[in-house]
């Protein structure tokens, strides 16, 4: 963790010190948003323990479902569940979309050697259902996984294979899009302090870098070469995120929008609540993380202008995706990265991959964890796609996944030559401190600009709140205070390590982009591992703690 001494007026200079973990974060998930993923909350004062394990950490995951390493059919972990499922009284059926995908691996011009590794690394869901007809209660994935742990005749690389589908919290669970929203059940922005939440509540407050609309002044970013005719290959960075709605700053020319594989869509489709930004329409509150995508979109280009922006659409404005949902998404995006490298004509490799999510992993210090998670990510890596990930806003210091898999000395990923690796951003204050909701530990070990930002938003957000006052003068002009939530000059401020990520991604697009210009356009997987090593050390060579190519 970054702490600091005083060092002149102002400023503090930081030293590196460990420091331990002050406080558990405190996740919560929107009644609605948990019925409609079937979420359960792991207590960890009443989970199913097996005898000598750790005692499990709060999180939320898919209690219907389990992932399972691979694109299973019926080898040794399917039965294992299938059994063991079966003892509890529920029946286990594979996702039918794993079929499809086994189908789409199959057909796929690839080599054998990379088409394997494309296999192993696919993580595939399987339902449980109660096997009956009559009443009974809800499947939780955790009381089966447990069970299988408890089995002593399965072979030592069953159990590590399975894992529980946790939910995948945009901005951080409790805090909202801001980062912070929400202590009471209040939600939305602006949000003032009237209970004593703590030094945290200035970052959602209107004026105090919480969501608010703006006006911009001048041009937006300027393209350095023609979007048509220019023979300089731009950086791609691919945002899997909420979408990215239509923008001055982000036309065709520079966002690729509902992209594909094969015929096979790498994200969801849009919905009205993306243009509206409002879903329930008794209050017609703006949701937490209505216009995530757009914002970081805007940051991208601001560090990087001819970056182009493969814009996959991953969840909705409460900003929660199942794991499961975001496997697939970056399984797919790896099948992608596949082909270009090896020279389809019609894809543009990927270099940049900027994800502002995560989850925390219940037991991560036991020896049954085997992330799933890092398997597409560390072969995006090996594809020559640095993924650039968000530190989370919980002023924690507990790992977040997947941003504590940035290599560290003593950490669970070490740093390849020939992999690109993922990196965790934390967020600074406007006066270059780390902000007060940025997660912190030894995996954190670059931080940008994370607080108070200006970027696009969606123009057609016009929420529920009003100005204070709104009048026509008797000589026809509208006066009126300032509105909350109209956003149609098209920026807003906002705040979150969600907002830090994107800046990197964008710093190492643009270091890309110079050698592109300088005529390194080899697209092949090594060729683009080293151009993401030399972006990435050169984008963070000013950092407390800079990565070094091993």
């Amino acid at each position: 963790m970054q702490q600091s001494n005083a060092s002149g007026p102002g400023r503090r200079e930081p030293v590196k010190q460990p420091v331990p973990l002050v406080h558990e974060p405190d996740i919560t998930i929107r009644p609605e948003t948990r019925d409609r993923l079937g979420a359960r909350y792991l207590d960890p004062g009443e989970a199913l323990r097996v005898p000598g394990q750790s005692v499990p950490r709060a999180t939320f995951y898919v209690g219907q479902n389990l992932l399972l390493r691979g694109l299973v059919a019926d080898d040794t972990a399917l039965a294992a569940v299938r059994e063991v499922a079966a003892e509890l009284g529920l029946r286990v059926t594979v996702d039918e979309q794993v079929r499809r995908d086994a189908a789409l691996l199959a057909q796929v011009k690839l080599p054998d050697e990379i088409r394997r590794e494309l296999a192993a690394v696919w993580v595939s869901t399987v339902h449980l259902e109660p096997e009956t007809d009559g009443p009974a209660p809800p499947p939780d994935a955790w009381t089966v996984l447990q069970h299988l742990r408890a089995r002593r005749d399965l072979p030592p690389s069953v159990a590590p294979g399975v894992a529980l589908g946790h939910l995948m919290f945009c901005s951080g669970p409790g805090i909202g899009g801001s980062p912070f929203t929400d202590s009471h059940g209040v939600g939305g922005n602006p949000f003032t302090d009237s209970h004593g939440v703590g030094a945290l509540w200035q970052y959602g407050q209107a004026g105090s870098g919480g969501r608010q609309p703006v006006n911009l002044v001048g041009d937006g970013p300027a393209n350095r070469y023609p979007t048509d005719g220019s023979k300089v290959r731009r950086p791609l960075v691919a945002v899997l995120d909420t979408g990215v709605v239509d923008h001055p700053w982000l036309g065709p020319e520079h966002v690729e929008r509902d992209p594909e594989v094969l015929g096979t869509p790498l994200g969801l489709p849009a919905e009205p609540a993306d243009i509206t930004g409002t879903e329930d329409p008794l209050l017609g509150d703006l949701q937490d993380d209505s216009g995530h995508g757009t914002f970081i979109a805007g940051l991208i280009r601001q560090a990087c202008p001819d970056a182009r922006i493969l814009a996959v659409r991953m969840f909705g404005g409460d900003g929660v995706v199942a794991e499961g949902s975001l496997l697939r998404s970056l399984q797919l995006l790896a099948l992608r990265q596949a082909l270009a490298v090896q020279g389809d004509p019609e894809l543009a490799p990927v270099d940049v991959v900027s994800l502002s999510l995560g989850y925390y992993h219940e037991q991560p210090e036991d020896l049954s964890f085997d992330p799933l998670l890092l398997g597409p990510l560390a072969m995006l890596g090996k594809l020559g796609a640095v993924v650039v990930v968000s530190a989370g806003n919980d002023a924690t210091t507990r790992e977040l996944f997947p941003a504590s898999f940035t290599p560290y000395a003593g950490g669970r990923v070490a740093a390849e030559h020939d992999t690109l690796p993922v990196i965790a951003v934390g967020a600074r204050n406007p006066n270059t401190s780390v902000a007060l909701f940025s997660n912190a530990g030894p995996w954190v070990r670059v931080e940008r600009p994370g607080a108070a930002l200006v970027s696009s938003y969606p123009p057609t957000f016009d929420a529920s709140g009003q100005p204070g006052a709104d009048l026509v003068t008797s000589g026809g002009s509208w006066r009126s205070g300032l509105d909350p939530d109209d956003y149609s000059a098209g920026f807003a401020v906002w705040s979150g390590t969600s907002f830090a990520a994107p800046v990197l991604a964008g710093e190492i697009a643009a270091q890309i982009l110079t050698m592109y210009v300088d005529g390194d356009a080899d697209a092949t997987a090594p060729a683009a591992v080293d151009r993401g090593w030399t972006a990435i050390v050169a984008a963070t060579a000013g950092d407390h703690d800079p990565l070094v190519r091993p």
